[in-house]
């Protein structure tokens, strides 16, 4: 199994809801947004250099390391929640 580190699990997941939150500021239909999501997740998978399964083995295997899912999900939640306070700030 090539699982992902807890690093690249973060950046990855950052990068994630980075996407999901731009799309849900799109007023297009529902069909055309699942098209653009496709688009972007290949690019996602593309840009980290891992494929679904990959993540999906990772993923499945940090669910039941519960203390390093929640380290993964208190750096992805640091992260975005200093990226949007920097971009309140306007800095």
């Amino acid at each position: 199994m090539n699982l992902m580190t807890k690093e690249q699990m973060v950046a990855f997941l950052i990068d994630s809801h980075l996407i999901e939150g731009k799309l849900q500021t799109i007023k297009i239909n529902t069909d055309s947004l699942k098209l653009i999501f496709l688009d972007l997740e290949k690019e996602l998978y593309q840009a980290h250099h891992i494929d679904s399964e990959q993540f999906m083995q990772s993923y499945h295997y940090y669910l039941h390391e519960v203390d390093e899912l929640s380290e993964i999900y208190e750096a992805v939640i640091d992260s975005l929640s200093l990226r949007e306070k920097m971009l309140n700030t306007g800095q």
